[in-house]
């Protein structure tokens, strides 16, 4: 009975480790729109089983790459439409600065009398506003304002594109668990079916199959999370790219090869040229600036011109000329002058700390991206290669009676965990790096 439980036994962790072998590479597409098909042998040498495992039908779930979910993203995110918005609309504003005022045509006519006579004037005016001193200041503001603008979209954008980066990463990371886990569910299946038939033939104790099947639970339980991760992640990768025509959107999966090293020294420099938001506090600078300069020159007058025509019921007629210019003798403007240079200090003062800020972000940034680097490196190589001997030791020792059945099954666990780990090692190296670009003010792409 003892050595019956051994052989079987070393057949269930032989079906776990092909199980394992055989999982999808991390450079294979999802296909998430088929229905996948597989023959296996019963674990006593039985008749064949036929497993049938659905998926959505292939209308329901759209796979896009993360060069297509950027592109999506720019083309259909309502936040990002609502930035590029904010920025048409002070466009159009600066647009409007430089119209010059319209003239104002005026008609008059004065009937006059006294003692039975009569006479009349009539005048036709002509009334034409002339900007000569602050013109080209308000212009400038306005031009400046917009220019803001547009760097306050592009910082929205960069911020956005992050998270729709974060939500591919996490939906490609969940697929690929699912994939894990339900190849050695699949395992455990067999395995509880077969040791329930051997413990009615007398070949299996009670405690053998009760420990197979609380294995099988587990990763029952495992696997039903997992595929409620999968759908969170495409549900939140649909509302970010697709918000209106989509209920999901699952992601292809991220290349299997590392990514590249990042200097912290060239990270700063790149992140000093690059990030929008410093492309934005120069731009806010440069607007108040322009404010500043119109608010002061607003304290010189506009003069008017005023050219007509005059005809009276005597038949005298003529044409006049005249200019009107208002005196600043109480309202010189000064409060709004001392309030644009306020606000030219507060703009100078957010650049400082956005630029202190961008310089710690990049530093945390870099800590983490290589810290992930080098710990993903280490699992993916000795860690691993260990755990393949170390299922072998197991297998070996428990088929010369050394193991008993706990310790085999504890094994088969740190050798399914090491797997998973490596899959959480990658999501948070790929998250990690396009944090980094991020903070660089880089574009967000797979290299």
């Amino acid at each position: 009975m003892r050595r019956s439980v051994f052989t079987l036994s070393g057949v269930v962790l032989g079906l776990l480790v092909g199980a394992v072998a055989v999982l999808p590479a991390w450079s294979q597409p999802t296909d998430a729109g088929s229905r996948v098909k597989r023959v296996a042998s019963t674990l006593d040498g039985g008749p064949s089983v036929r497993e049938v495992v659905s998926e959505p039908p292939p209308d329901s779930l759209r796979t896009v790459s993360l060069y297509e979910a950027l592109r999506l993203f720019q083309k259909n995110n309502l936040s990002l439409r609502r930035a590029q918005s904010e920025a048409r609309v002070l466009r159009g504003t600066a647009r409007q600065a430089k119209a010059y005022p319209n003239p104002v045509l005026q008609a008059t006519y004065e009937p006059v009398w006294r003692d039975g006579t009569r006479q009349s004037e009539t005048y036709l005016n002509l009334n034409q506003q002339l900007e000569w001193s602050g013109r080209s200041a308000r212009i400038a503001a306005a031009q400046k304002r917009a220019a803001a603008a547009r760097a306050r979209a592009a910082t929205d954008s960069a911020r956005l594109a992050l998270q729709v980066t974060q939500a591919y990463v996490k939906a490609a990371t969940a697929e690929t668990r699912v994939r894990r886990l339900r190849q050695v569910t699949r395992v455990f299946r067999r395995a509880d079916s077969s040791m329930a038939e051997r413990e009615m033939g007398g070949d299996a104790s009670g405690y053998a199959v009760r420990r197979v099947r609380l294995e099988r639970a587990r990763y029952e339980q495992r696997l039903a999370a997992a595929r409620l991760d999968v759908e969170s992640a495409h549900r939140q990768l649909a509302l970010l790219i697709l918000p209106s025509s989509a209920p999901a959107v699952a992601a292809a999966s991220l290349p299997t090869s590392v990514p590249p090293p990042v200097s912290e020294r060239k990270a700063l420099r790149t992140a000093q040229r690059q990030r929008p938001e410093l492309r934005r506090r120069r731009s806010e600078i440069d607007a108040q600036k322009a404010a500043r300069r119109a608010a002061r020159r607003e304290v010189w007058p506009d003069p008017s011109v005023t050219a007509g025509y005059k005809r009276q019921s005597d038949g005298f007629e003529g044409v006049f000329l005249g200019v009107g210019v208002p005196l600043p003798l109480f309202d010189r403007n000064r409060g709004a002058a001392e309030a644009e240079s306020a606000r030219l200090e507060t703009a100078r003062t957010q650049k400082t700390l956005a630029r202190r800020e961008i310089r710690t972000e990049v530093r945390r940034a870099h800590d983490a991206y290589a810290s992930a680097r080098r710990q993903f490196q280490l699992v993916g190589g000795d860690l691993l290669t260990g755990g393949d001997d170390l299922l072998r030791i197991a297998q070996t020792s428990y088929d010369e009676g050394e193991m008993s059945l706990v310790e085999l099954l504890d094994a088969a666990s740190a050798y399914r965990d090491a797997r998973l780990k490596t899959i959480d090692l990658r999501k948070a190296l790929w998250a990690r790096y396009f944090t980094l670009l991020r903070a660089m003010g880089r574009p967000l792409a797979l290299p």
